[in-house]
């Protein structure tokens, strides 16, 4: 396994698990007799509704009084955390583990987002996953940025030493790449903001997806978070400087 280097203070803002799954054969509800198991570690519950409406075949212009008809539905059980930092939502199809809490490092995350999932087991031993994603948000703030070229690897410029020739106020773009011989692609958003004078906060979000079908099963998944962890290290690390990293330690 690769040796990644060592941050002492991560950027990591948002980290997120998301796992997609066949779901024949089971309704949401089913999810709730895991209900009082979920709640030792997200003692929180929300019920978000969703609601379809119809109003018939048209409208008619202007002041008209009209009648329709309504189905709601519970969409999604959430789950938080008490400080309402982490969260676990579950969907008839998807399920996402949210952790926003200062970043205490892999090892820790990994072990969360299994120990959240396996609460669960009775229910998608049964099932096919379809996808699985991580999604790591990073924030950096730099107190100057005329240089971009001093911090990131991967640029948008049009001068040959990367100088900006005026001030700069929000810059941003999008990459989506394929990840050779695998079922793996990344979505990464990097912007900038100048939120006050001479401060400039730098999001640099990474979406690592994996489309390949598996099983659910501890250590199945062990090894495709670890897998995913690498796409995302990877394009993280070949796209910093070492001032950056720097400024991490």
């Amino acid at each position: 396994m690769k040796n990644w280097p060592s941050l002492k203070k991560p950027p990591v803002v948002v980290a997120l698990f998301q796992l997609k799954f066949n779901s024949i054969g089971i309704k949401l509800s089913d999810f709730l007799k895991f209900d009082t198991q979920i709640k030792h570690n997200f003692p929180i519950r929300r019920d978000n509704i969703k609601v379809g409406l119809n109003f018939g075949s048209s409208i008619p212009l202007g002041v008209s009084k009209f009648s329709g008809t309504s189905n709601a539905k519970i969409g999604s059980y959430v789950y938080l955390t008490i400080d309402q930092k982490a969260k676990f939502e579950i969907l008839e199809d998807t399920i996402t583990y949210i952790d926003e809490r200062p970043y205490e490092g892999w090892d820790n995350f990994k072990d969360s987002t299994l120990k959240s999932l396996l609460v669960l087991s009775d229910i998608l031993n049964s099932l096919e996953v379809t996808r699985t994603s991580i999604r790591f948000i990073n924030r950096f703030t730099f107190e100057t940025f005329d240089n971009p070229a001093d911090y990131f690897k991967t640029l948008i410029s049009s001068s040959e030493d990367n100088e900006l020739p005026f001030p700069l106020r929000q810059y941003g773009f999008r990459l989506l790449m394929d990840i050779p011989d695998t079922d793996i692609f990344s979505i990464v958003n990097q912007n900038v903001d100048n939120v006050r004078t001479n401060s400039y906060i730098y999001t640099f979000d990474i979406d690592v997806l994996d489309r390949q079908k598996l099983l659910f099963e501890k250590e199945t998944l062990a090894v495709n978070l670890e897998k995913l962890r690498n796409v995302k290290n990877e394009i993280f690390f070949n796209n910093i400087t070492q001032k950056t990293i720097d400024l991490c330690n």
